[in-house]
């Protein structure tokens, strides 16, 4: 859990902060504004730090797997220290960033940066309704961090109240299209790797079976090469499931068809709310105050999906 101190202590080393909008004149919003930049960065920079644990666990494992064959099937004695050297790796790249609390960060500073993303363009819009208020009880009890830092805000008492149809709901909309096919297109190489190393896999036990038949049929000329074929075939086998490994570790902790499902829902959450403007000329309060309503709910399950994803310790 991350209190307000950890992230006051942080934002303040925050560089080259992000902005929702440019040219922002209300005091207000400019502080609102930077405290997304300031979670916005934080919630990068952890993210990065997550994914590349995973990716040099999802390496390690099936390196692991892939000598550990070599060193008993094709009896390379030596490469049991090569096996040795990749487990004592990976249990330093498992183990050794829990201090910083990486994934922790990296998912309470977004879903930070987001609940002060919809105060924004709330009271941009001039509604004089609170996300805090509004806040799912989950985030509340779960995630401290968002109440403390919004009750906090300053409050916008001018009055004026400024379309965002544009700047909010069509520009997230855009983002959520192109994050969806994005995702997709993730989804769909991943799917086409499972297929080869699926085939890959296949095929050497369908040649393996088809060895063993041939040797109980016809007596080998010599006893060396069947040896050295069923060594072959045990690397063969192992290399596919290796890259299995990989794949199931890596892509699978991305939650790609979790990431399909929640850009096309805020997709079509946007795209409704640009249609009801549509329909009735105007941004009228209550339309506003579902969106933010919806979207922090969003946040809620994206959050819940990614809490699953941390790294595990697992070569098989």
């Amino acid at each position: 859990m991350i209190f307000k101190k950890d992230f006051d202590e942080e934002s303040k080393e925050c560089e080259s902060l992000t902005h929702i909008e440019e040219d922002i004149a209300e005091p207000a919003l400019i502080e609102i504004d930077k405290l997304f930049g300031a979670a916005d960065v934080l919630s990068i920079k952890y993210a990065e730090i997550h994914h590349e644990r995973i990716r040099n666990i999802s390496i390690i494992a099936p390196l692991i797997v892939f000598f550990f064959l070599l060193y008993e099937a094709a009896e390379q004695h030596w490469l049991i220290f090569v096996v040795t050297a990749l487990v004592l790796l990976l249990y330093y790249v498992y183990s050794h960033p829990d201090d910083e609390k990486t994934h922790e960060k990296y998912l309470e500073y977004r879903m930070l940066a987001e609940s002060l993303r919809v105060q924004y363009f709330i009271s941009k819009a001039g509604i004089k309704k609170q996300v805090i208020d509004i806040l799912p009880w989950f985030t509340e009890i779960r995630i401290p961090l968002i109440k403390d830092v919004l009750s906090d805000l300053p409050t916008l008492d001018t009055g004026k109240k400024e379309p965002i149809l544009d700047i909010w709901i069509r520009d997230q909309m855009n983002y959520h299209a192109e994050a969806h096919k994005k995702a997709l297109r993730q989804e769909e190489k991943n799917k086409f790797y499972e297929r080869i190393s699926l085939i890959a896999t296949i095929a050497f036990y369908v040649m393996a079976l088809v060895f063993e038949i041939t040797m109980i049929m016809y007596a080998p000329f010599d006893l060396e090469t069947p040896h050295w074929i069923r060594a072959g075939l045990k690397i063969g086998v192992g290399t596919a499931t290796a890259i299995t490994i990989f794949l199931s570790n890596y892509y699978g902790k991305m939650s790609l068809s979790s990431k399909v499902e929640e850009h096309m829902r805020m997709y079509l959450l946007y795209q409704k709310i640009e249609f009801e403007i549509k329909k009735t000329r105007e941004e009228r309060e209550e339309q506003i105050i579902y969106l933010a309503k919806q979207c922090l709910i969003e946040n809620t399950v994206w959050y819940s999906h990614q809490k699953k994803n941390e790294p595990d310790f697992a070569v098989e």
